[in-house]
């Protein structure tokens, strides 16, 4: 009996000596995010018990062997407890993990932030375009007994209660749902091939003419993608989706926030990294301005978006000479001045995914 409480005790010491002994990240490439740094002693913080649970942030951020315990977790409840549900993510089949839809809570803000929006600024297009994400167009692949809370219904009574133009891509996404993966198995986002289908709607609305699907040089520039999906099951058994980009003739000027300029629309550099998304427009900026040089046209188009715009983008600049792209969670001026001040400004696209456009309300600074 003495046994259990002695194995136990070494249990603990050995963990105790790997957290003071093994190297401490900054950065997580498995959550894409920054890790906690061991909180500053600060009285205020100790009396009202911020500190206390800083630390426990910071224990749990640079657990020892985190991600192989999360895998080892992940395999337990699928296989073991037969859980058709992991960290709010569902176990779809043919290989998809599909992030479970919550109830929106902030619809009318939304239609309301919309609508002042459209009011501010003069004599522009300005429309709507609200992507239903896997959940919806790949609910046959949902586990039998999930939530049933319809993206359409909301979506819908979006459209039907703002003031822009409404660029519906359900049917174009349906339409091809089944002849080709429209979205990542391990990640939100759609692929570059449901941008595609996206983009054509768009041609269709503004009345452009499409860059035919076989006029690209399209690249599979990745296949193990494993994306935010991925992130919150750490599955190791899961293997990795392919990436694409579409690649066309353009002499591009890209000029970001952080004052870099490039001539691509994709970073590369990510291809060897966790967040492989992050290629299309060098992952998230407040800002960026899109030059595309040997178009013959003055049309200008403004971009509030989230990152489901970062694959539809490169598409775009075949019919625009400048698109200015606006990440509302981040850009501190307002944008509807911004557009008011361009006279070349015709369009506005405000591009969002359904669980986006209500859980970080980024779009509630658009205004």
């Amino acid at each position: 009996m003495k046994f259990v409480p002695a194995f136990t005790s070494l249990i603990v010491i050995v963990f105790l000596l790997a957290f003071i002994i093994l190297p401490k990240s900054s950065f997580s490439e498995i959550e894409n995010r920054s890790l906690a740094s061991f909180p500053e002693l600060d009285w205020d913080d100790i009396k009202d018990g911020d500190y206390m649970s800083d630390v426990s942030t910071y224990l749990s951020d640079h657990f020892p062997l985190k991600n192989t315990f999360v895998n080892s977790k992940t395999q337990f409840e699928q296989h073991v407890l037969k859980m058709d549900c992991i960290n709010n993510i569902y176990i779809g089949k043919d290989g998809y993990r599909i992030e479970q839809y919550e109830k929106p809570e902030n619809t009318e803000k939304i239609i309301n932030t919309i609508n002042k929006f459209n009011e501010a600024v003069e004599n522009i297009n300005v429309d709507l375009m609200l992507v239903p994400t896997a959940y919806t167009i790949y609910d046959d692949k949902l586990p039998y007994y999930h939530k049933e809370i319809s993206q359409l219904e909301t979506l819908n009574n979006i459209y039907s209660s703002v003031s822009t133009g409404d660029i519906d891509v359900y049917p174009s996404l349906m339409l091809h749902r089944d002849n080709e993966q429209l979205f990542y198995k391990l990640d939100h986002h759609w692929t570059t091939d449901g941008a595609y289908y996206a983009y054509v709607k768009y041609c269709e609305y503004k009345g452009f003419t499409p860059v035919p699907k076989e006029d690209f040089n399209i690249q599979e520039v990745t296949n193990d993608f494993k994306g935010t999906i991925y992130s919150k099951l750490n599955d190791y058994s899961l293997d990795g989706d392919v990436i694409k980009v579409y690649g066309y003739n353009n002499d591009l000027t890209v000029n970001y926030d952080n004052k870099k300029t490039t001539n691509s629309l994709y970073n590369m550099d990510y291809v060897n990294r966790k967040d492989k998304y992050s290629l299309f427009l060098d992952n998230l900026h407040s800002y960026i301005e899109i030059t595309n040089n040997n178009i013959d046209t003055d049309r200008e188009l403004v971009i509030a978006k989230d990152s489901y715009a970062n694959s539809f983008i490169p598409f775009l600049v075949n019919h625009y000479k400048k698109i200015y792209v606006f990440d509302p969670r981040s850009y501190k001026g307002s944008i509807s001045e911004f557009v008011n001040e361009h006279s070349n400004v015709k369009d506005v696209l405000m591009l969002y995914n359904m669980n986006t456009i209500d859980q970080d309300t980024g779009i509630n600074a658009i205004y």
